[in-house]
C-alpha cells in the first residue's frame, strides 16, 4: 500500500504490485466520507469514463482488525473503540476497449522519482512514470 494523498482527516492510498499496477485505491477517514470528493479525485487522474459509482464501496475498519502499527495509530487518535471509514475503488472494466487499459501509480525508479499520481495506459506497456513525469524526447 502506498499513500498518495494525505490531509484534512483523510488518507488516500493505492495497493500496487512492484511495477506500480494498481489493484485498488482506498480512502480512509475518521468522519463521514465525502464520496463526491473521492470520485472527483479519481476522475481527475484516470478520466471520468474509468470511474463508475458502482465500483466504489464503503466499509468500517476498527483498529484491532488492522493490526500492528495501524492498530496503535488508530487507537492513539480515536481511542480503543475507534473506527475508520474506508471507501475503496476497484476498477471493473466493462467494455472490450476498457479492458485494453490498466491503472498504474507513477512510482518512478532509482533514476527518477514519480509524482505518485494514478494514470491509465495500455495493458501491453509497463510504464513506471505517467506522461507528465516521462522525459520528453528531443528532436
Amino acid at each position: 500500500m502506498r499513500i498518495i494523498k494525505e490531509g484534512r482527516g483523510r488518507i488516500v492510498a493505492a495497493y500496487t504490485c512492484p511495477d506500480g499496477f494498481v489493484s485498488q485505491v482506498v480512502y480512509f477517514t475518521d468522519s463521514k466520507p465525502d464520496l463526491e470528493w473521492f470520485r472527483e479525485f479519481l476522475s481527475e487522474q484516470v478520466g471520468k469514463r474509468n470511474v463508475s459509482k458502482r465500483d466504489i464501496r464503503i466499509a468500517t475498519r476498527y483498529g484491532w482488525e488492522l493490526g500492528g502499527k495501524a492498530r496503535q495509530e488508530v487507537q492513539s487518535q480515536l481511542g480503543p473503540e475507534g473506527k475508520l471509514k474506508e471507501v475503496y475503488w476497484t476498477r471493473y472494466p466493462k467494455t472490450e476497449q476498457q479492458k485494453k487499459n490498466v491503472i498504474s501509480l507513477c512510482i518512478g525508479n532509482s533514476s527518477k522519482s514519480g509524482c505518485m499520481r494514478l494514470f491509465i495506459h495500455s495493458r501491453k506497456s509497463k510504464p513506471i512514470l505517467c506522461t507528465e513525469c516521462t522525459p520528453k524526447k528531443k528532436r
